[in-house]
C-alpha cells in the first residue's frame, strides 16, 4: 500500500506458507479448521453486542468468519474443510471417566450460534466433519495423516497446544495465540524450541507428566512444564522417565513414583487419535467452491454483510449483489497538487470535478503538521479519494491566497484547501471520519476570524460521517479509528502508516489511508446502519447536528478573566488556610496533602481510621476516594476538611486558573461538543468541559458567575422539567404517573403520598426529599443499596421503599422487568427512536456485571431517548434562529437545557419560541415541559 507514483491501494496482509525447495511436484495445501476451537475463541474476544436481525447472538459467528477470512488471506489453501466435535467425548471418556468433568455447561449464546456458522460453511460448499464421540482435535488428526500420506501439506487451524504433536515436515499447525488476531505458525522445530528440546513427537509424554487441568487430565501432582521438559530431556521420554524414577530426587521423585499409572493413562488420553471414523476426498477438495448469490443470502440472513466483498473477491466477483461501485479497496495514483504549481492544481481539479459530476462518494481528510498541543503548524494537507486517484492538496499555512479561480467552479482566493473544501461541501456526495472539521476548515472556531460559509447552510443529506455510523453501530466502544473500522466493515488488515512501526519508507501518511478507509468503508456501513435500525437515527438526528454543533461551537461564551482571577486568588487564600487547618490536625507539618499514599498513611495508620471493607491499591495502600472520604467525613474533622480542599482546589485548578488561558481573540471559550464519546447517546464537551462544572455546589455555581451574555443581552436557559419521569410514563404507560404528570401535581409530592400513604398535602418536605430520591433512582436502575447510600438509610428501609413504590405504579415495574429481558434477549436496549446500546454485561457470568447490565437496560429507553429529543431540539431550533428575525444564539447544551445569549427586546419572544420547539418535538401520553430562566450571568440564570 503506497502513496507514491506506482499507486496507492488498501490491500490484505498477506503471509503465506514457505515454498518446498526440492524438485517435486507443488503440493496442493488443504486446511482443517477445528470448529469448536474457534468459535469458543471468538465467542470470548468479540463482545456480545453483535445480533442477527431476529435478535440471535452472532459474535462468534463474525469472529469465526473474520479469522477464516486471514487464514485464507495468509495461506491460500486449495481446499478447506471444518471439523467439529459431536456429543460427549466417549472416546476418552471410556480411558478417562472424568475427562473435561469440571468444565461448566456451554454459555447458551454460544451454543445457539453452532448451527448458524455450519449452515454458512454449506453456503460456502466447505465440508462439515463430525462423528458421535469424537472430538474435533482427532477428526484433524486423522486427516492431517491422510492428506500427508497423499501427498498434500497440511494446516491445522486450532488454539489447542496438544495438537502441536501432529507438527511434521507437511503438517504444520495455525495456532491462534490471542483472540482473533494474533497466530503463530508451527513447525516442529517453532515446536521444540518453544518446549526447550520437546520434539512434536514426545509432546503426549510431556503431557502425561504435567498433565492438563483444563482438560482434568492429572499428570503428576507437582510436576509442571518446566520439570517435565526438564525430565524428558535428561531421559528421552516419559516411559525412560519411569524406568529411571528411583532416580529422581526429592518430593518430585516420590511423586513421580506413586503416580506412574497416572502419568501413563495422562499421555494416552493426550494423544490425538489418527483412526476417527471420517472420510473426506481431499484430492477433489477445493476452494473457494460457492457463488455470489449463496454469500449474499447466507451473510444477509445473519446481518454480517461487511464481509460479503471479501468473500466475493476470493472467487473475484466485486459485482455481486449488493457489492459497492467497482473501487471498494482501491484507490490508484497518488497525485500531489501543491499551491505553487498550477499545473498539479489544474491536473487535481479535473479529476476532483469528474468525480463530483459522475455522483461519486468522494473522501476527504484533513492533515497537518502541527504538534501535539501546538494550535498551528506549518503546512496543511487536504487528502481526497475519488475512485480513480488519491489527491494531496497541498499548500504551506501562511503563503499568499492563490489569486486565480479555476475551472471546476473552485473558487481558491481563500486557499487551495479551503476552496476544494467549499467546493466539496457544495456539491459533492462527501464521507469522511470527522466531517466537522471539514467544516471547521471553513467556520473557525475563533469568530474574530472569517467564516467561508454559513454552517447551518450546508446540504447534510449529501453528508457521510464514517465515525458517527460505526458509533451507532456498537456505541458501547470508546475508538473507532481506521484500524478497527476497516477491520470491521472491510475485513481488510490495515498495513502501518508513515512513521507507525514497521513501515516501509514509501508508506502512506496516516491521514492518506484514513481517506481511503472513509470512502471504502462508506457503503458497508450505510448498509450495516439500514440492516441493524440504525439508519434514522444517523439521518435524521445525529447528521443534522453537526452543521449545528459547529455554529455553537463558533459562537462560544463570554467570559471574564478579571473574575476568574479574583475568583481564583479568593479561593487560594481559602485552600492555604484550610491546609494550615489539615496539618495542625494530622499532626505533620510537612504532609503533601495532594497525596493519596500520604493521605492513607496519616489516616489509617497515624489516626488509626477503621479500615474494615476498605481496599488496597495496587501500590499497597487504602484507597482514599471520594466514596471511601464520604463515609469517614460523617464523623471526622480532617476528613470533612480534607474533601472541602480536594472540591476547592479542583475547582481553581480545572476552570479558575484554566479557563482563562482558553479564550481565544474574540474573547470567549469555545468548548468542543462530542457526539461518539457516550454509549447513551448524551453529547460530551471538552476543552474545556463546559458540562461537568459543578451544577448542586455553591462554588460551581460561583464559577458559572464569570460567564455573561455579554451587554443588552442576558442570559438564557431552558430546560426540560423532569424529561426521564415522564418518559418513563410514557413508556410504562402506568396510570397512576401519566394522571400525575397530566393534572400537573407535584410529581414528587405525589409520589411520597402513594409510597408512605399520607395524603398529598401531609407530606412533609423529607417525605417529599425521599420520594424524590426514589423517583430518580427508579429511572436509573437503582436498587436498595444504592437508595439506602443516597438516603443514608437502612437497605432493609430502603428496599421497603421500593417495594411500595412499585406497588403504587404497577405499570412501572412490569416495564423494566419486561425491558431488562428484551435486552438479555436481544443484546442491546433501544430508545424511543432506536437508538440501541449493547450491553454486552447482561450475559457475562458474573453478577456484579449483570447487576449493572440489568440497571443499563432499564435506564437507556429513559436516557437515551431524552438525549434524542434534545438533540432533534437543538437542531429545530437552530433552524429556527437561522431563518428569523431574532438574533439570539445558542450557545450551550448541557443534559436537558440548552443555553441562548439573548438580546433582551427578544426574551419574551426566543423563549416563546424555544419552549415551542422542545415542548413539540415528540407526542407523550403526558405534556414535555420545558422551564424557563434568565440572568445576567450564567449563575443567575440557573
Amino acid at each position: 500500500m503506497t502513496d507514491s507514483a506506482s499507486g496507492y491501494t488498501l490491500q490484505q496482509a498477506s503471509v503465506a506458507p514457505a515454498a518446498d525447495t526440492c524438485d517435486e511436484p507443488v503440493r496442493r495445501t488443504i486446511a482443517v479448521v477445528d470448529g469448536n476451537s474457534l468459535m469458543h475463541r471468538a465467542f470470548h474476544a468479540i463482545p456480545p453486542s453483535m445480533n442477527a436481525p431476529d435478535g440471535r447472538p452472532t459474535n462468534a459467528v463474525f469472529g469465526f468468519l473474520n479469522m477464516f477470512l486471514k487464514m485464507v488471506d495468509a495461506f491460500h489453501p486449495d481446499g478447506i474443510a471444518v471439523a467439529f466435535d459431536k456429543g460427549k467425548p466417549l472416546v476418552r471418556m471410556e480411558m478417562l471417566p472424568s475427562y473435561k468433568a469440571q468444565r461448566p455447561p456451554m454459555d447458551e449464546d454460544l451454543h445457539v450460534q453452532f448451527p448458524m456458522i455450519k449452515q454458512l460453511l454449506e453456503h460456502l460448499s466447505i465440508p462439515i466433519l463430525e462423528a458421535a464421540g469424537w472430538e474435533g482435535d482427532d477428526i484433524l488428526g486423522t486427516l492431517a495423516r491422510l492428506g500427508e500420506q497423499e501427498g498434500l501439506d497440511m494446516l491445522l487451524i486450532t488454539g489447542d497446544r496438544d495438537m502441536y504433536q501432529l507438527t511434521t515436515e507437511h503438517v504444520k499447525i495455525v495456532g491462534t495465540k490471542r483472540g482473533l488476531s494474533d497466530v503463530q505458525l508451527m513447525t516442529p522445530q517453532v515446536v521444540e524450541d518453544l518446549y526447550h528440546g520437546i520434539t512434536p513427537a514426545l509432546v503426549p509424554d510431556f503431557y502425561g507428566l504435567k498433565g492438563d487441568s483444563s482438560d482434568n487430565i492429572p499428570g503428576v501432582p507437582g510436576i509442571g512444564p518446566k520439570k517435565a521438559s526438564a525430565l524428558i530431556m535428561r531421559y528421552g521420554s516419559l516411559d525412560e522417565v519411569i524406568a529411571h524414577a528411583e532416580e529422581v530426587p526429592g518430593k518430585m521423585g516420590e511423586n513421580l513414583r506413586a503416580h506412574i499409572d497416572d502419568a501413563l493413562l495422562s499421555r494416552r488420553v493426550a494423544t490425538i487419535q489418527t483412526d476417527a471414523p471420517v472420510e473426506l476426498d481431499m484430492r477433489e477438495l477445493s476452494f473457494p467452491a460457492f457463488d455470489a448469490h449463496a454469500v449474499h443470502d447466507a451473510l444477509g440472513e445473519l446481518g454480517i454483510m461487511a464481509m460479503q466483498n471479501r468473500f466475493l473477491m476470493l472467487i473475484g466477483d466485486d459485482e455481486g449483489p449488493s457489492s459497492p461501485d467497482g473501487e471498494t479497496l482501491a484507490v490508484a495514483d497518488a497525485l500531489i497538487a501543491r499551491a505553487e504549481t498550477a499545473e498539479g492544481i489544474d491536473e487535481a481539479v479535473a479529476e476532483l470535478v469528474r468525480a463530483i459530476d459522475a455522483g461519486e462518494w468522494i473522501a476527504a481528510v484533513i492533515d497537518d503538521d502541527k504538534k501535539d498541543g501546538a494550535l498551528f503548524g506549518l503546512t496543511h494537507t487536504l487528502w481526497v479519494a475519488t475512485s480513480e486517484r488519491l489527491i494531496a492538496f497541498e499548500e504551506p499555512e501562511g503563503t499568499e491566497a492563490v489569486s486565480t479561480e479555476h475551472a471546476g467552479g473552485i473558487d481558491l482566493t481563500a486557499g487551495l484547501v479551503r476552496g476544494v473544501i467549499s467546493r466539496l461541501l457544495a456539491d459533492a456526495r462527501l464521507c469522511a471520519p470527522d466531517m466537522k472539521s471539514l467544516i471547521r476548515e471553513l467556520v473557525p472556531a475563533d469568530s474574530s476570524e472569517p467564516a467561508l460559509t454559513d454552517a447551518l447552510e450546508i446540504d447534510v443529506s449529501r453528508t457521510f460521517d464514517t465515525t458517527l455510523a460505526a458509533y451507532l453501530l456498537d456505541s458501547a466502544r470508546s475508538h473507532f479509528d481506521d484500524g478497527y473500522i476497516a477491520d470491521t466493515y472491510l475485513s481488510v488488515s490495515l498495513p502501518p502508516a508513515r512513521g507507525e512501526a514497521g513501515a516501509p519508507t514509501d508508506a502512506p501518511v496516516a491521514s492518506a489511508r484514513a481517506a481511503a478507509v472513509a470512502r471504502a468503508a462508506r457503503e458497508p456501513l450505510a448498509r450495516a446502519l439500514e440492516l441493524r435500525g440504525a439508519k434514522n437515527v444517523f439521518w435524521d438526528i445525529e447528521t443534522p447536528l453537526v452543521p449545528v454543533l459547529v455554529a455553537m461551537e463558533r459562537t462560544g461564551m463570554l467570559v471574564d478573566p478579571g473574575c476568574l482571577k479574583d475568583l481564583s486568588e479568593g479561593l487560594e487564600s481559602q485552600i492555604d488556610e484550610l491546609a494550615v487547618r489539615i496539618r495542625a490536625l494530622a499532626g505533620d507539618s510537612d504532609f503533601n496533602i495532594s497525596s493519596p499514599m500520604q493521605l492513607s498513611h496519616i489516616l489509617f495508620d497515624v489516626m488509626g481510621l477503621p479500615t474494615k471493607g476498605l481496599k488496597k491499591t495496587h501500590r499497597g495502600y487504602y484507597s482514599t476516594n471520594a466514596r471511601v472520604l464520604d463515609e469517614l467525613a460523617q464523623d471526622n474533622e480532617l476528613v470533612r476538611l480534607i474533601l472541602e480542599y480536594r472540591e476547592k482546589t479542583k475547582i481553581k485548578s480545572t476552570y479558575l486558573d484554566t479557563l482563562g488561558p482558553l479564550r481565544r481573540q474574540d474573547g470567549r471559550v469555545h468548548t468542543t461538543y462530542n457526539q461518539t464519546i457516550t454509549a447513551t447517546g448524551r453529547l460530551s464537551s471538552s476543552n474545556p468541559n463546559l458540562q461537568n462544572i459543578p451544577t448542586r455546589s455553591e462554588l460551581g455555581h460561583t464559577v458559572k458567575t464569570a460567564f455573561s451574555a455579554g451587554e443588552g443581552a442576558l442570559f438564557l436557559a431552558v430546560d426540560y422539567s423532569q424529561i426521564e419521569l415522564r418518559l418513563l410514563a410514557h413508556l410504562s404507560g402506568d396510570e397512576h404517573l401519566i394522571r400525575a404528570f397530566r393534572e400537573g401535581e407535584d410529581f414528587h409530592a405525589e409520589t411520597a403520598a402513594r409510597v408512605f400513604g399520607v395524603p398529598v398535602d401531609e407530606v412533609t418536605p423529607r417525605l417529599r426529599s425521599r420520594a424524590k430520591a426514589v423517583n430518580f433512582g427508579i429511572v436509573y436502575g437503582q436498587q436498595a443499596f444504592g437508595l439506602s447510600q443516597t438516603l443514608d438509610i437502612p437497605v432493609s428501609e430502603a428496599q421497603e421503599m421500593i417495594d411500595r413504590y412499585f406497588e403504587a405504579y404497577p405499570g412501572v415495574r412490569a416495564f423494566l422487568d419486561r425491558t431488562v429481558a428484551e435486552a438479555a434477549e436481544r443484546g442491546y436496549a433501544e430508545t424511543m427512536f432506536g437508538r440501541r446500546r449493547p450491553i454486552p454485561e447482561l450475559r457475562m457470568k458474573n453478577a456484579t456485571q449483570r447487576s449493572f447490565g440489568e440497571r443499563t437496560a432499564m435506564n437507556h429507553p429513559m436516557q437515551g431517548s431524552a438525549a434524542d429529543i434534545i438533540k432533534i431540539a437543538m437542531r429545530r431550533v437552530a433552524e429556527r434562529l437561522h431563518g428569523g428575525d431574532l438574533h439570539a444564539k445558542m450557545i450551550l447544551q448541557v443534559h436537558d437545557e440548552l443555553d441562548f445569549e439573548c438580546p433582551i427586546a427578544e426574551v419574551a419572544d426566543v423563549s416563546a419560541m424555544v419552549r415551542e420547539e422542545m415542548e413539540g418535538v415528540v407526542k407523550l401520553k403526558v405534556p414535555l415541559i420545558a422551564d424557563v430562566s434568565t440572568g445576567v450571568t450564567w449563575a443567575d440564570a440557573k
